[in-house]
């Protein structure tokens, strides 16, 4: 059975692995160092995909902002590219979508403007067992996780 894996490569990002009836099989919070200045931890990243062997990963296109500043802008390139180069080298198949083509497909119908509370509320729907928090600690949602759960689910669904 083929594996699909979502990823929201920011550094609040997350990463779900789904099957293709829609079971979510793992998932994780962006794996980084530090508590303020987050820098990726490819290693752990690394280690994460080599679990699956049939996978196809859906990587969600990252553009910056007009909000983000320079050092956040470099951030974002340099975690979309190392996420490439690390499939690449892992021979791992992947498909780069577009937030809006995605979420077009995913979020259709959903009566919100707000895309990150739309990936909440589709999950919440979706995988009503789920927990979509980042640590038991935590009280709110993970978008990135949610997006990420969106992202697979745009694989499974357009295979």
């Amino acid at each position: 059975m083929k594996i699909y894996i979502g990823l929201d490569n920011g550094v609040n990002g997350g990463i779900v692995a789904m099957d293709e009836s829609y079971n979510i099989i793992e998932k994780i919070t962006m794996p980084v160092f530090g508590k303020t200045k987050k820098e990726y931890d490819l290693y752990a990243l690394s280690d994460f995909f080599k679990k699956y062997e049939h996978c196809h990963v859906i990587l969600e296109k990252a553009q910056p902002q007009f909000r983000d500043g320079k050092k956040q802008s470099f951030k974002t390139g340099f975690g979309y590219g190392a996420v490439q180069g690390l499939m690449a080298a892992l021979l791992i198949p992947f498909t780069i979508i577009a937030p809006k083509q995605w979420q077009k497909k995913v979020l259709a119908g959903l009566n919100t403007d707000n895309t990150k509370d739309a990936s909440i509320l589709f999950c919440k729907r979706q995988w009503p067992c789920e927990d979509w928090t980042a640590t038991e600690r935590s009280r709110k949602e993970h978008d990135g996780m949610t997006d990420a759960a969106c992202l697979a689910y745009y694989g499974v669904i357009t295979r």
